[in-house]
Formats: structure tokens, C-alpha cells, sequence
């Protein structure tokens, strides 16, 4: 397995013209968050100040919360997309190629390449985490014209926390597309299914039928807590408490979920943590069960 796993990192990190999926997913992060960058840039400039007699920069803003906050604002969404395309384009390739195939015949048994293809995706969750990290860092004082001192300060108990926090939840959305890859291997569904997983398509679902059981849909009221449930215990709404900062893994009487909120809801930071590890777990045994159903 792992010498599959550094096989399936050399080619998606080929050096040679960049030619692997990493340095074409990691470009376009560079052009997003350059882009980004520019607008901040013109919106902390004199010009810019003068069309709208702004007294406050965006820069400003930015410093005035903490550095995971920072992090949140320019990683999420667009990174676990990435990531997750990443995966489902990466085993595509491999179904449609006969490269699967053609190891599975030469090195080893068929579950143990889709345990692998979980492995991966949460190798290659961690490899773009970092890099987005580094070209976030590099963005920073572009921004700020240089001033980076955070005016919420951060313990590494709360970095770390909502460094591993994002890292297990974006591995769980690689990993549940995964689930498509490996159970239609048809393209568009696998890209749709994961845009929908990265963008809390099913949360809004789950919570938008809660709220409907009290209206339109009244038959489905004594189910609203399970859907209220089920919506803040999806990885997506995981990175979305995550745009609050670290402060998750520190204020335990922190509030996310609203007062009238039926969910069953744990300790923020804790719940952020065990929403990744249950889906990858999940996802794992899905992928798994199809693999022992269907020829690779």
C-alpha cells in the first residue's frame, strides 16, 4: 500500500513541465488568492479611499480578528473543492486508464488498493492544506502592507486544533466522493457529487426539510431533530464552524448552532474533530463494501 501511495504522489506531483494535478490545482489557488490579494491591495489604497470615503482599510479588518480566521477566510470552500476534485480525478483516471487494473494483477488484492485510495486522499488533503497554508502566509502582509500582528491572539492548543479540524474534514469530503467514483465510476456525477458535498448543499438540504415540517411538509415534524442532527454533523458544516477561528477548541459553552436549534450537539471543537474522523470511517466501509461487490 504504501508504496502505491508514493507512486500515486509522484505522478500527481510529476516536477517535470508541472504536468501533475497538483501543480495545475495549486496554480489556480495561486491565481485565486493573488486575485484576491489585488482587491485587497486597491481596496487599502488612497484611490480607493478617495471613491468611497472609506476611513477603515480591509487590511485593517483583517489583523483586527485572529490568524485561523485569516486562514478560514482565504481557504475555505475553494481549497476542499479542490481537494476533492483532486481525488475523483485522480481515481477516475486510474478506473478509465487500466492502471488499476494492471496493478491490482501485478501487486495486490483489491481491497487493499481502495484502503490506499482513502490513505491518499487524506495525504493529498494534508499536501494542499500546506501548500494553501504557505501561499496564505505569503498573502498576508501583500494585504496588511506589512502589518501582521493579529489583535486576537491564538494559543497553539487553537491552531493546531483547527489546523487538524479542517485537515480530517476535508479528507471526509475526498473521501465520500470516493463513494461516487467508486460506485457510478461516471464523471459528471462524481464532479457534481462532490461540488455538493464541498458546498453544504446537503446541510441546507437537511435543514431546510426541518424547517419545512412545520409548514408545508407537517407529516415530517417528528423527524426534524434527526435532520437538524444529521445537517451539523456533515463535514461541510464542520468547515463552516471553522470560519470562527480556533476558538472552538477553548470555549466549550461557545454557542453555534442558535438557541432554538434541536440538534444533538457535543463540545464545538470536539464535534468539529469527531464530524472528520466519523465520515472518513464512513466512507471508508462504503467504498470498501462497493469494492467487494464490483470489479475494479
Amino acid at each position: 500500500m504504501l508504496n502505491l501511495i508514493k507512486s500515486d504522489l509522484y505522478r500527481i506531483t510529476r516536477p517535470r513541465g508541472l504536468r501533475g494535478s497538483f501543480w495545475q490545482y495549486g496554480l489556480a489557488l495561486v491565481v485565486a488568492c493573488g486575485f484576491v490579494a489585488g482587491l485587497v491591495v486597491f481596496a487599502n489604497s488612497p484611490l480607493f479611499a478617495d471613491m468611497t470615503g472609506g476611513v477603515v482599510t480591509i487590511g485593517e479588518v483583517l489583523t483586527q480578528r485572529s490568524i485561523t480566521v485569516y486562514f478560514a477566510d482565504m481557504m475555505n470552500g475553494l481549497v476542499p473543492l479542490c481537494i476533492a476534485f483532486m481525488a475523483v480525478e485522480h481515481a477516475l483516471a486510474e478506473l478509465k486508464s487500466g492502471y488499476a487494473k494492471s496493478v491490482l494483477s501485478a501487486r495486490l488484492g483489491r481491497l487493499s488498493y481502495i484502503a490506499g485510495k482513502i490513505v491518499f486522499a487524506g495525504v493529498l488533503a494534508a499536501l494542499v492544506l500546506l501548500f494553501a497554508t504557505v501561499i496564505s502566509l505569503v498573502c498576508l502582509p501583500i494585504m496588511t502592507g506589512g502589518h501582521v500582528a493579529f489583535s486576537t491572539s491564538e494559543g497553539p492548543l487553537e491552531i493546531i486544533g483547527w489546523f487538524v479540524g479542517f485537515w480530517l474534514n476535508t479528507w471526509a469530503l475526498s473521501a465520500l466522493s470516493l463513494v461516487l467514483v467508486y460506485a457510478t465510476r461516471v464523471s459528471p456525477v462524481s464532479y457534481i457529487g462532490a461540488f455538493c458535498f464541498t458546498a453544504s448543499v446537503i446541510p441546507q438540504l437537511l435543514m431546510g426539510l426541518a424547517y419545512s415540517s412545520g409548514g408545508l411538509l407537517r407529516f415530517l415534524e417528528p423527524l426534524a431533530p434527526v435532520f437538524e442532527t444529521l445537517a451539523v454533523w456533515i463535514p461541510s458544516s464542520a468547515l463552516n464552524n471553522l470560519s470562527g477561528g480556533g476558538q472552538l477548541f477553548l470555549n466549550n459553552s461557545l454557542e453555534i448552532w442558535g438557541p432554538a436549534s434541536r440538534a444533538f450537539t457535543i463540545d464545538p471543537g470536539v464535534q468539529t474533530l469527531l464530524t472528520g474522523v466519523i465520515w472518513i470511517v464512513i466512507a471508508s466501509v462504503v467504498v470498501l463494501a462497493i469494492a467487494r461487490k464490483r470489479d475494479i
